[in-house]
């Protein structure tokens, strides 16, 4: 009798996801899945949206993944 497992995926990766992106106070962010509340010390800035959007605003517009501590000196 053969053993069948179910390969479940990561819900945090899941590309069909509806995601948001969070942001903290040294302006880092974060693509977050809509279905999980927003930790502490985070705000949505965009979403919610497809996994694929929240992506792509991220690519436009974290160009900087320093924290602003660093980026200010």
């Amino acid at each position: 009798m053969g053993r069948y497992y179910l390969e479940q995926l990561n819900p945090f990766d899941d590309p069909a996801q509806v995601c948001r992106v969070l942001c903290n106070e040294q302006q880092q962010y974060s693509l977050w899945p809509d279905f999980s509340p927003v930790p502490a010390g985070w705000t949505s800035v965009f979403g919610p949206a497809p996994r694929a959007e929240c992506a792509g605003w991220l690519e436009i517009h974290w160009t900087d993944m320093r924290p602003a501590a660093l980026r200010a000196g």
